[in-house]
């Protein structure tokens, strides 16, 4: 029986999510604490897309509202981020995200291990927030054909726009990382949480060490027009 549920899309800038809703069939718009909710089908798949703003409260809050308003049966969060040991223009797929800046260190605990309570059970202490491996496998199929290169690998998530090449090697160091941005640990956090299953894409805008393209908005708008492709391309076979 074909899942009517539909797929949320989310991201954190209007460019990255304009392309997409911009394609959408029957769009409807329904604001919520300030978030506007974009629903329609896309190749025929029910989606809502929405913007949530920059950072890992504003990306929480709203994947919160579209889990608990829209019932997704799978959230994508898509834009841009410093690379981490890939390059400009490549694409990364989250296998798992981490938070880099939660830090409890000073209770002896690993830096980024988050304490997530769900329903009546123990609290659960967890340092890698899980992404749907499956998800993640079919958007790196069909971004081959889009992206110069395509990776899964760990997205870092922090609230802060990482511009050193020193924390850069860090990242790769201490996580493993491939990537790094300010929402996707978030959006990764409020699906697990939930039973949501999730997947976090990033095109690789700079790499995290001031080294950004000349013409960043434009390089931007081209990505966000790619990520459209490849949700396109995928989203009948989510």
């Amino acid at each position: 029986m074909e899942n009517k549920s539909p797929i949320g899309i989310i991201g954190a800038m209007e460019v990255e999510v304009n392309s997409i809703i911009s394609r959408l069939s029957g769009e409807q718009s329904e604001s919520v604490a300030g978030l506007v909710f974009h629903s329609g089908t896309l190749e025929g798949v029910p989606v809502v897309v929405a913007q949530c703003g920059p950072g890992k409260v504003n990306a929480a809050v709203c994947t919160q509202i579209m889990i608990l308003k829209y019932s997704p049966r799978l959230i994508i969060n898509t834009g841009v981020a410093g690379g981490v040991g890939v390059k400009i223009g490549d694409l990364v797929a989250a296998e798992s995200c981490v938070q880099h800046d939660f830090d409890t260190r000073a209770l002896g605990d690993k830096l980024g291990t988050l304490f997530i309570r769900r329903g009546d059970s123990e609290t659960e202490n967890i340092l890698e927030l899980p992404c749907d491996r499956i998800a993640a496998k079919v958007l790196l199929e069909e971004a081959k054909a889009i992206y110069g290169g395509a990776h899964m690998g760990v997205v870092a998530t922090g609230d802060e726009f990482v511009a050193d090449k020193e924390k850069n090697r860090w990242l790769g160091e201490q996580f493993g990382a491939k990537a790094v941005e300010m929402e996707g640990g978030s959006i990764a956090q409020a699906c697990y949480m939930n039973g949501v299953p999730c997947a976090v894409l990033r095109a690789i805008s700079d790499s995290a060490n001031n080294d950004s393209p000349v013409d960043f908005p434009a390089f931007v708008r081209e990505t966000a027009e790619k990520s459209a492709e490849l949700l396109i391309r995928a989203v009948q076979k989510l």
